[in-house]
């Protein structure tokens, strides 16, 4: 009997699998760079962190900390625009914040892993191509090697994955296939992601039978959502491209480009902060104030 599996990327199903400490315990272990590996794990009440707007849909999170108080603000992002960086220096700082109890000394701060799940590329660079794993620490620019401890920041790239090394070929592997290839109209588990039994839960804990009728009607609600969030975004920058070349045929070329640029910031204004749309547009910071005070 053929099952139907869930998409474990999707908010339901993400936080059915990652509230089992032992299962989110297993999946940090193997895909962090870490100096130890975790032993326990603590959940933390997620915090109010800042939406960015036109994406609630787009983004799931699970915070904890491990038996040497170290935190970790795991999220699983469907979608990536450059305001996402944004979100994750606040979701990062804040979980630095929120440790210090009033009165508290600073040297009872823990430090701060912010990890990022991607099911998307952001790095489109060619020197990079294959890179799938992104790994940010707060470095001296002399100095590489000096390090100022205390947060960092891991992005795992889902498209780009393909296993190179044998560790990769084996734990951090099975992770990221499960994550990528789940909820895929022909997805069937291989004998190697049934083998490894964390994995294998969480290839349980995505099927369909699983799910009452309720959960699955809002998964359905959830990924329609989704969609309608990625067209908007696809949508804004798509037009404003059109525009700009077809006010570039008919008013000229340096005409075009502002027009189309300014076109795609005009969309953009709903959905990103002003840094993003000055990134998206290759508009300055001003010009884009002056269209939101227009706006």
């Amino acid at each position: 009997m053929n099952l139907s599996y869930l998409d474990p990327k999707i908010d339901l199903v993400f936080k059915r699998i990652f509230s089992r400490a032992d299962l989110l315990k297993d999946f940090l272990n193997a895909v962090l760079p870490l100096d130890a590996p975790v032993e326990t794990l603590t959940y933390l009440p997620a915090e109010q962190a800042p939406q960015i707007p036109g994406m609630r849909f787009s983004i799931v999170d699970v915070k904890c900390h491990d038996q040497s108080g170290q935190v970790f603000v795991v999220e699983m992002q469907m979608l990536w625009t450059d305001a996402y960086f944004s979100r994750i220096l606040f979701g990062g700082a804040q979980a630095i914040v929120n440790q210090l109890f009033s009165g508290a000394p600073y040297q009872s701060l823990c430090p701060v892993y912010s990890v990022t799940v991607l099911n998307d590329v952001f790095k489109q660079d060619a020197n990079e191509k294959d890179c799938w794993l992104h790994h940010y620490k707060i470095t001296k620019l002399a100095d590489p090697g000096d390090i100022l401890q205390g947060l960092q920041f891991v992005i795992l790239e889902l498209p780009k994955f393909t296993p190179q090394t044998q560790v990769e070929k084996r734990v951090t592997a099975l992770w990221l296939r499960f994550l990528r290839e789940a909820g895929k109209p022909d997805f069937v588990p291989d004998e190697s992601l049934l083998s490894y039994a964390p994995v294998a839960d969480a290839v349980k804990l995505t099927e369909f039978a699983g799910y009452s009728a309720v959960e699955i009607e809002n998964y359905q609600k959830y990924l329609d959502a989704l969609r309608n969030e990625k067209s908007v975004l696809l949508d804004a920058v798509t037009k404003g491209r059109t525009e700009g070349r077809t006010e570039g045929q008919t008013e000229g070329r340096i005409e075009g480009r502002i027009e189309g640029r300014t076109e795609v910031a005009r969309n953009l204004l709903p959905l990103l902060d002003d840094e993003a749309i000055a990134q998206v547009s290759g508009l300055t910071l001003s010009a884009i104030k002056k269209l939101r005070e227009g706006a």
